[in-house]
């Protein structure tokens, strides 16, 4: 019986390869017109996609509306026209909003796989407004879109009594595919309509299987066609004014500079970056960090966005290290001498080239090698008596390497390499970490093995080498779901150079088991469940660090609302990284924790969430609550505005203050925490060219230090009252980001920001909202006005107009 069924489930597996749906591209002999009007002769000869499935909410059923795509192609380009029918026009919802951010309208989207392997897709997304976003789908274990990449394409839509209507032209410079005669591309389409909260595809995706890329259709007829010089230039201008109130200077900076992509051949392509610059990306949210871990800040740098996805492999490297704070910054500290201050201490290295080569080529395999350079960096100390000065050197010229290789295999499975170095000039301090990352599933897709592992060699004279591993069998396909995994960090493991790391030195088991519904029940259009057991272990000493059983759920009713909760139990803790000193734990008694998030429909003009949570270690009388609530409210078509309001309370914390320099005594203090954090973001948008966001934020957070205790040898604290220094803190930031943009040309745009920064840290707490918001409004800041041109070069358009 088993043999036969078997063999039944291997004969359904090629039906449905069988089945996959096709739609043919016209050849044209005169390119279509961009407006967003199907007049064209040549649709009179095509045969359109239609038949459009509901992804969600009933995952299989015909869609909603009616949807028709036809394709065409060219030896420059390969085109769409699409007619999505509405029976209601009126109630589309079409607003305006910047590129890359589809936001709360309709959309329709087409992700092309040239390769037809499964493995990478390239999607240009439209909404009826004419807003552009383009996505790059990355096979993963739930495949990965990222919509950090972009490229240029032209589009048009139009809005009429049936619906509305798409045309675009997308340049083959936009897409890597293979030199051949004839192509079949794997396609799909999607269209997502607002008012029935609906998303729809072409070809038919089941929910219940891990990933969407290999679940695609097909787009023949394409041939004779081949891969343009994949070659464009980007030069830029950039001034920058700056006001700093502390220091009373005002500086002016112009910088001009270059990108440059270039296809080197099918598979591969070469990003480089002249002389870099940063400036008008949005400001990190700043906060008071009282924990042994490093604060982790998103990416926002496009360069280190873009294409990055093949960098991600064994969870060693980190972009923001490249350019970051100087390596040996605190050398001047040490450096002081008697009457001597730090003048000026830069907060990053300056960067003056960055290079990246990636791709993938026929058989699978991909490369990528990223390179970036940054030059000396000092500070310079000032005596205040003489008023003479001097320069200490805090990182020499730097050179930061990344290297990759991954294979791609069956069954939506991979195994790559990688390695990230770090070396500079006349320095004997030198950084190197090599992984490893695989998965290997199963044909039905539902089973994965995945593990990951690696080793890091860093310092100067005196080298440490340290590894990781990581394995996890899980079943993350169909209603029911589990999985266990294995975590184990050496103590001499650190990534930290190039990469991002919180803790070392642990031994972790995770199991969970979850069960998903989505298709739509009773009140719920889809529900989730899970249960997680988690045992954590030191590895030096070997002991047992803490075990937590968490239960969490998530729904959302036909109405669109939604609800999160999530309950933890903690056990007694044997904290070792609280400490700061290794061998040294900080004992925690058991616990519970829990969460609450609820968010009204997001499809409304008028929407909302809020959340609440709260814990508690009741040995200890200890305990916090944090709650907030944000709105986002949609005035027109063109104006959309957000506010977030946040509250953390923690009464009775207990954490590290103070070690000595034997690190024999190690201080810890009972102290009450808070946390208010306001932000503003409005975003006005005139056309789909020109648009302008604003973005203010202010954050305050206190420490209040009731009692001083020193840590026992078993990781109790014993009353201290001889200790007395003072460590409260009052830390206030607010920032303003500003920008306006124009893209006057497609990849090419002008965009004028400002930017406002106020920082203000002292030891004594200042309790009352408004009295913290006078303490903001009287303290020195930094205004920045930057004006920036960018000018995009396509080498394919020039040579056509010089000939």
């Amino acid at each position: 019986m088993k043999l036969i069924f078997l063999l039944l489930t291997f004969i359904s597996c090629l039906q449905l390869t069988a089945q996959k749906k096709q739609v043919e591209a016209i050849y044209l002999n005169q390119p279509l017109k961009i407006d967003g009007v199907l007049d064209e002769t040549a649709y009179q000869s095509a045969i359109a996609a239609t038949d459009f499935v509901q992804l969600e909410p009933y995952n299989g059923q015909p869609a909603m509306q009616k949807t028709e795509v036809y394709f065409f192609y060219d030896q420059t380009a390969v085109y769409l026209g699409a007619i999505l029918h509405d029976s209601a026009p009126d109630s589309i919802y079409n607003y305006l909003s910047e590129r890359d951010n589809i936001g709360a309208s309709d959309y329709f989207g087409v992700y092309f796989d040239p390769y037809n392997e499964g493995q990478l897709s390239y999607g240009f997304f439209i909404t009826p407004a004419g807003i552009q976003t383009d996505i790059k789908a990355i096979k993963s274990d739930r495949d990965r879109e990222d919509a950090n990449w972009d490229a240029v394409w032209e589009s048009k839509t139009c809005i009429t009594d049936e619906g509305w209507t798409i045309e675009m032209r997308i340049p083959y410079s936009a897409l890597r595919f293979p030199e051949k005669d004839i192509h079949t591309w794997g396609l799909n389409m999607f269209r997502n309509i607002r008012r029935y909260n609906s998303n729809n595809s072409w070809s038919f995706i089941d929910r219940n299987i891990s990933g969407f890329i290999h679940q695609q259709g097909e787009l023949t007829g394409i041939s004779n066609i081949k891969p343009p010089t994949r070659l464009s230039f980007t030069p830029y201008m950039a001034t920058y004014l700056e006001h700093n109130e502390n220091s009373g200077e005002t500086d002016f900076i112009y910088k001009g500079g270059l990108d440059l992509k270039y296809g080197i051949n099918e598979s591969f392509t070469l990003d480089m970056m002249l002389i870099p610059d940063f400036g008008q990306i949005q400001s990190d949210d700043k906060q008071l960090n009282l924990s042994p871990y490093e604060i982790y800040y998103d990416e926002r740098r496009q360069f280190f966005t873009e294409g990055m996805e093949l960098f991600d492999r064994a969870d060693i490297f980190y972009s923001r290290r490249i350019g970051s704070r100087p390596k040996f910054a605190g050398d001047a500290d040490d450096a002081l001498q008697e009457n001597e201050i730090i003048a000026d201490r830069p907060s990053e290295t300056q960067l003056v080239n960055a290079t990246k080569i990636s791709g993938r080529n026929k058989s699978g395999m991909a490369i990528g090698v990223l390179n970036a350079m940054s030059l000396n960096s000092h500070a310079t100390l000032g005596d205040t008596i003489t008023n003479q000065q001097r320069e200490i050197l805090i990182q020499p010229f730097t050179n930061y390497n990344v290297t990759v290789v991954d294979q791609s295999l069956k069954n939506n499975s991979y195994i790559s390499l990688i390695n990230t170095n770090m070396l500079m000039y006349d320095h004997a301090f030198m950084a190197n970490v090599t992984g490893t990352e695989f998965q290997f599933r199963d044909k039905s897709l539902n089973f994965a093995l995945s593990g990951k592992g690696g080793i890091s060699h860093r310092g100067a004279e005196d080298k440490e080498t340290g590894w990781f591993t990581e394995l996890e069998l899980a079943k993350n396909g169909g209603k029911w779901q589990y999985g266990m995994s294995q975590e184990a960090y050496s103590k001499d493991y650190n990534p930290n150079d190039m990469g991002y790391l919180r803790r070392n030195n642990l031994f972790d088991t995770d199991a969970f088991i979850r069960f998903q519904q989505v298709e739509p029940f009773s009140i719920f259009r889809q529900w989730m469940s899970q249960i997680r057991y988690k045992h954590d272990m030191n590895m030096e000493p070997f002991a047992i660090k803490n075990q937590e059983v968490s239960v969490y759920t998530e729904g959302q009713f036909m109405n669109n609302y939604g609800f999160e909760v999530h309950g933890v139990w903690m056990s007694e803790e044997h904290n070792y990284d609280e400490t700061r000193v290794k061998g040294r734990y900080f004992y925690k008694p058991p616990g519970y924790r829990i969460n609450l998030f609820m968010h009204t429909d997001w499809t409304k003009k008028l929407s909302a969430y809020g959340y609440f949570g709260g814990y508690a270690r009741p040995e200890r009388n200890q305990d916090g609550n944090w709650m907030g609530c944000g709105i986002q409210w949609r005035i027109g078509q063109k104006l959309i505005l957000d506010y977030e309001l946040g509250y953390d309370f923690e009464n009775n914390d207990y954490g590290y203050v103070d070690k000595n320099e034997a690190q024999d005594s190690i201080h810890f203090s009972q102290r009450n925490l808070g946390t208010v954090e306001n932000i503003l973001e409005m975003a006005y948008t005139f056309n789909n060219k020109l648009s302008l966001r604003l973005r203010s934020r202010h954050y305050w957070s206190s420490v209040e230090n009731l009692s001083f205790y020193l840590l026992q040898d078993d990781g109790s604290l014993l009353p201290d009252h001889a200790y007395n220094d003072n460590h409260d803190h009052n830390f206030n930031a607010f920032n303003v980001d500003m920008v306006v943009r124009w893209v006057f040309a497609p990849g090419s745009e002008m965009t004028l920001g400002w930017k406002n920064s106020i920082f203000h840290l002292e030891e004594t707490v200042t309790k009352g909202y408004k009295k913290n918001l006078d303490i903001v409004r009287n303290s020195p800041q930094i205004n920045t006005l930057s004006f920036k041109l960018l000018y995009y070069i396509d080498y394919n358009s020039v040579f056509k107009k010089s000939t």
